[in-house]
């Protein structure tokens, strides 16, 4: 048996030893451009401007980004698909806001018109900002791929009301159940006008591996989409997509006000046509 395992094994011991030495690689290349970044920001090397000072913040945050995620791949006590979060209250609009302003000079950059509403209300609710974070930057890189030049994406979040039951509030006969009036949740949309999503592929998109192919794309893992879903409901969401070939797509997610427990058994109504 060892005689049949050990070619297997011996390939095995190559490729994890050369990712091994790209992730080693790319760490120090990373701590680099973060490091110059930083100098620059000091004004040590000459004056820069605000806007500069904003873009280097988000070359900084960007680095860091990246440091993390290659540590969580490492991991062998996680791994990549271990997504529970560390919530933390907190103004969702922030890790939007901060999104929208590292992306936008890319968006610009391919002819793309970014939007952002925010609203004026402060949307308090418990969540990783890190993790959201990477469900917006899959959401929105997915968006910038398949929308040509000229086309809009648009980010924004709303408090709405959710429907849904736990096993909490029918044991206890709906005590303290929020009138439907009360918003329960925040509902963030990622919407372009790109090539659209085929409704037979709704489903199929937020599974791993699975893509779908759009002339002038660029290949892509068909992974964003499952990690988006696995983050959305380690938060107790439910994230979704309406779209038709080509019409554009809008991709939506709820993240309650109310963080879940071991206890709660979800179900949540579909949302109607158009909801987004």
């Amino acid at each position: 048996m060892s005689s049949v395992m050990s070619p297997f094994s011996e390939r095995r011991d190559v490729r994890t030893t050369g990712i091994a030495m790209a992730v080693h690689d790319l760490k120090g290349y990373l701590a680099v451009i973060s490091g110059q970044a930083k100098l620059l920001t000091t004004g040590k090397l000459g004056a820069i401007t605000p806007r500069q000072a904003s873009a280097l913040a988000d070359i900084v945050s960007g680095c860091r980004h990246i440091e993390e995620q290659i540590a969580r791949l490492l991991n062998p006590e996680g791994g990549p698909n271990d997504w529970k979060p560390v919530q933390k209250k907190g103004d969702v609009r922030q890790c939007l806001q901060d999104v929208y302003n590292m992306l936008r000079p890319e968006f610009l950059e391919n002819e793309l018109k970014f939007d952002i509403e925010l609203g004026d209300r402060i949307i308090m609710l418990p969540y990783d900002s890190r993790l959201i974070r990477r469900v917006l930057l899959n959401l929105l890189e997915n968006a910038r791929r398949f929308t040509p030049a000229g086309g809009r994406v648009f980010l924004s979040v709303t408090p709405e009301f959710w429907e849904r039951r736990t096993t909490r509030l029918r044991t206890s006969m709906g005590a303290g159940r929020p009138k439907p009036s009360t918003p329960n949740c925040a509902k963030i949309v990622v919407a372009d006008t790109g090539c659209g999503i085929a409704p037979a592929n709704h489903e199929a998109i937020f599974e791993e591996y699975f893509s779908t192919p759009a002339p002038g794309a660029q290949l892509s893992s068909g992974l964003g989409l499952a990690i988006a879903r696995k983050i959305v409901l380690a938060h107790g969401g439910k994230i979704w997509v309406e779209s038709d070939a080509g019409k554009g797509s809008r991709f939506c997610f709820y993240l309650p006000f109310v963080a879940p427990t071991p206890d709660d058994e979800i179900t949540v109504q579909k949302p109607k046509a158009r909801d987004c």
